[in-house]
């Protein structure tokens, strides 16, 4: 890839991607020192981030302004995604293409926090905006009963041209839906953090390693373990660099 956002290969070891991480607001955990600081030691050159909870279910643009100096401070490290709850209707996608305006990728969507199923009307609009930007949508799943993998199969449906990130692969009650849902939608990526190497492979197995995102969800979970994980299924060195980071810069690069 030789665009702006691929990946760099330095001391003849490709650069790896994490998927998906969260920052908090000033005084919150985990800091940026710290998130910065473990990428260093694991070896991950880049980190996804993302707002936390209470700024992904009310405080949208609080947590979308810190994600923005985060990535402006260190733009080589961090890939900001922006929040919005779709509830605040036509203020939500007023703060959504003000974020990407301002640098943000993609958006995080989490139906649970900000209280909407996966397939009510609600979520159309900002599916839409999406649709218009040109972005990648995350989608934290596995939690009933509003964010469900064959949900977001139905959804995905209706948008093709979005990509769709299945965060979590339906962690921790859905998880056998995982690969029969993005089997049904070509436009969903599975996301590898919190589930079982098992169900990793299965899906690497099932679907090939372009439908992959290692991404570790911290600090809700350990960075090394979630790469360990990855690392533990056998495949090819360009499967590998898919998994760690080509797909998802390829979907950024859509824009």
């Amino acid at each position: 890839m030789a665009n702006r956002m691929s990946l760099d290969r330095e001391g003849g070891r490709w650069g790896v991607v994490d998927g998906h991480c969260h920052l908090g607001a000033a005084g919150e955990e985990p800091a940026r020192s710290e998130l910065l600081s473990e990428m260093d030691a694991r070896g991950v050159d880049r980190a996804v981030i993302c707002p936390t909870e209470r700024y992904i279910a009310v405080y949208n643009r609080e947590g979308n302004d810190y994600i923005m100096e985060a990535v402006r401070s260190h733009p080589r490290r961090f890939i900001g995604f922006a929040t919005v709850n779709p509830w605040y209707g036509d203020g939500a996608i007023e703060e959504l293409e003000r974020s990407i305006r301002s640098g943000l990728k993609g958006l995080k969507l989490h139906p649970f926090l900000q209280g909407f199923h996966l397939t009510h009307e609600v979520a159309r609009p900002i599916v839409e905006a999406c649709a218009a930007l040109g972005i990648p949508v995350y989608v934290h799943t596995g939690t009933p009963i509003s964010s469900m993998p064959f949900q977001l199969a139905e959804l995905a449906r209706g948008f093709p041209e979005v990509p769709f990130i299945m965060g979590h692969m339906g962690h921790s009650d859905f998880w056998r839906d995982t690969v029969p849902a993005a089997s049904r939608s070509e436009n969903i990526y599975l996301e590898t953090s919190l589930v079982a190497v098992s169900l990793i492979r299965n899906a690497f197995e099932r679907l090939g390693a372009g439908r992959l995102i290692f991404g570790s969800d911290v600090p809700r979970s350990s960075l090394a373990c979630e790469l360990e994980k990855v690392r533990a299924i056998e495949m090819s060195e360009e499967e590998r660099r898919k998994v760690f980071g080509e797909n998802l810069l390829s979907l950024l690069d859509r824009r």
